[in-house]
């Protein structure tokens, strides 16, 4: 059997996915060219926090043990699997489901199928459930347990400027804001942040943001990186108020710009002979604070300390376009590149359902067999029943009648991902009583085993349905034919236990005579069930003779011996009595001792 159950969790890798209601439709695709009698199953993918999941996964079973023998060596080979059953799968993480495309399979006949796994999962963490599978080899039939795991990653949003984490939340949620675009110390990056609640941010890196109410908000960034600075590209001159001084074409033009100090910083030499206007300088020069001159020349000598001036112009960082000094006319072409990158992107906090309760209109506590409690959830859907900390595979309704003690809770789990659990209640089911057997002896009904009785009870004698009124006691003396029984109450939970038989009544026999007798003493009998000796020891040694008589269950007398004065050990043969339970009492004018044993040969 050890084999057999290692054998029937290796096969019930096949169906690593549990079957829940909810994801119906699921497509079967194996891979072309495997074996008819292969185990395979393709892997569960991770999922996603706060993401929809919708996989499909397909599998082939076995159809004998030899797939599986490859894989365990101590699996025997060349066995059939008849049939494979899915049963469940416990502790599926909140807001998954599941449905497979079958819940039987009949190996011999059709080996593939498919689970659809989908849902949106509301907890991110590693997750092991608990998968159950029942499989049939040679008519046997065990159900075996094996974990499947599946991990849910946290939510994360990629965009061009920012990331975020935890971006869905039940009621609440605390997101948490990565910077894409850091500056690393550099100045000239600005940040705004706008978190869809009413709030902003205008650092670089933000602290955690809580959204304490259910809705949708979306989060705004805007960063502002200003760290090229300014730079003059070109100059194009565009007119001039000097002459060629031969008066035979066009100035031979040339550029110097002094900084705000009055360096020179930039010289265009050599110059551009007969510069035609508009003429466009190529400079590419940083520029600082502070305000630049720039002077346009006329080579006319080769030594440029006999040049002839053109014109002066003062600028700044701001001076971007065109400027004028006299008959000089320039246009700056100032750059100054930022970039400005704007992302959106949504955080989504969904209601937070409120907690359920559980109504108990018939009471928490009940005695076995009588399916009396009853648990009701205060949420009409969306219910999960649990028993001591553990969720009950099926119970999803919201009536749910539990048939074991213990703490009961109901969950209630919304379409989007979200949970709320009650307060547990303490549901207690009572043992009933163990039924007061009793036989008859001469007209006397006696209850055969008091040892059994509960620690607080009261008993009651019947004829027929009518309580017999005073009849209390262990033993009641039947006067008169009938169908007599004897009832059972365990005083401390309130629980009945009964049983009945048909008395004939023997005139021969007067049992109201004698009902002064001694109380019932304690008598061991062992070996109990006994096949030949039967030992029987007494509490206290006889003062005097007693008789043993062995009844049968119908009153009828079986044999009698005598226990002499002293004994406090006899023994009795069993040998010759037949297979059965009986009656064994020893009884003498101060001592009263009985007990029921069983005989098996």
């Amino acid at each position: 059997m050890r084999q057999l159950s290692i054998l029937f969790a290796c096969v019930s890798i096949a169906f690593s996915l549990q079957a829940q209601t909810g994801c119906p439709g699921c497509v079967v695709d194996v891979p072309p060219g495997l074996a008819a009698d292969t185990l395979y199953i393709q892997d569960l993918p991770d999922a996603e926090k706060g993401t929809y999941y919708d996989q499909d996964i397909s599998f082939r079973m076995p159809m004998t043990t030899t797939p599986v023998h490859a894989v365990d060596s101590t699996i025997p080979s060349g066995l059939t699997i008849s049939k494979i059953e899915i049963i469940t799968v416990e502790g599926v993480p909140p807001g998954l489901h599941w449905q497979p495309n079958k819940w039987v399979f009949q190996t011999d006949t059709e080996t593939d199928g498919c689970v659809k796994f989908c849902g949106t999962p509301s907890v991110s963490d590693t997750f092991t459930m608990t998968v159950r599978i029942k499989a049939t080899v040679f008519f046997i039939t065990q159900e075996a347990t094996f974990p499947l795991k599946i991990y849910i990653a946290p939510k994360v949003v990629n965009t061009d400027g920012f990331t975020m984490s935890n971006v869905t939340g039940c009621g609440s949620t605390t997101v948490s804001f990565t910077n894409n675009v850091p500056s690393g110390g550099v100045p000239g990056f600005t940040y705004e942040w706008d978190f869809g609640d009413g709030t902003v941010y205008t650092g670089e890196n933000p602290p955690p943001h809580l959204y304490e109410a259910p809705g949708v908000y979306p989060v705004k960034y805007h960063a502002t990186v200003d760290t090229a600075g300014f730079v003059l590209e070109s100059i194009t001159v565009l007119e001039v108020g000097c002459v060629d001084q031969l008066g035979v074409g066009k100035p031979d033009l040339y550029l110097l710009i002094n900084d705000p100090g009055g360096t020179e910083v930039f010289d265009s030499s050599p110059d551009v002979d007969n510069t035609p206007l508009p003429y466009n300088f190529p400079v590419n020069l940083p520029l600082g604070s502070g305000n630049y001159t720039l002077a346009v020349w006329d080579e006319d000598s080769g030594l440029k300390g006999t040049d002839d001036p053109c014109g002066t112009i003062s600028f700044n960082i701001l001076s971007n376009d065109t400027l004028v000094a006299g008959d000089l006319t320039v246009v700056l072409n100032i750059v100054h590149e930022v970039d400005e990158i704007m992302s959106v992107d949504t955080v989504i906090v969904y209601p937070q359902p409120p907690m359920p309760f559980i109504q108990t209109p018939h009471g928490l506590s009940a005695c076995a067999g009588e399916d009396t409690i009853l648990l009701v959830s205060s949420a009409g859907a969306g219910n999960q029943w649990w028993h001591d900390g553990t969720a009950i595979p099926g119970a999803t309704d919201f009536i749910y009648e539990p048939s074991e003690s213990g703490y009961f809770q109901v969950q209630v789990n919304t379409s989007y991902g979200c949970t709320a659990i009650s307060d547990s209640v303490l549901v207690e089911i009572h043992d009933l009583p163990n039924q007061p057997v009793f036989v008859n002896i001469n007209n006397s009904l006696r209850l055969a085993d008091t040892m059994s009785l509960p620690a607080s009870y009261a008993l009651q004698w019947y004829n027929g349905d009518d309580p017999i009124p005073g009849a209390t006691g262990f033993r009641y003396c039947a006067t008169v034919s009938g169908d007599y029984g004897l009832q059972v109450t365990d005083l401390e939970t309130g629980c009945t236990n009964f049983y009945a038989a048909p008395v004939v009544y023997n005139p021969d026999f007067d049992c109201t005579v004698g009902l002064g007798e001694a109380p019932l003493a304690a008598l061991g009998i062992f070996p109990n069930p006994v096949s030949d000796v039967v030992n029987i020891h007494l509490d206290r040694a006889l003062q005097g003779t007693a008789i043993l008589r062995l009844w049968d269950v119908t009153g009828r007398l079986i044999a009698t011996d005598h226990v002499e004065a002293g004994t406090d050990t006899h023994t009795l043969s069993c040998g010759h009595i037949a297979n059965g339970s009986y009656l064994l009492e020893i009884s003498s004018g101060d001592f009263r001792a009985i007990a029921p044993f069983v005989v098996l040969h």
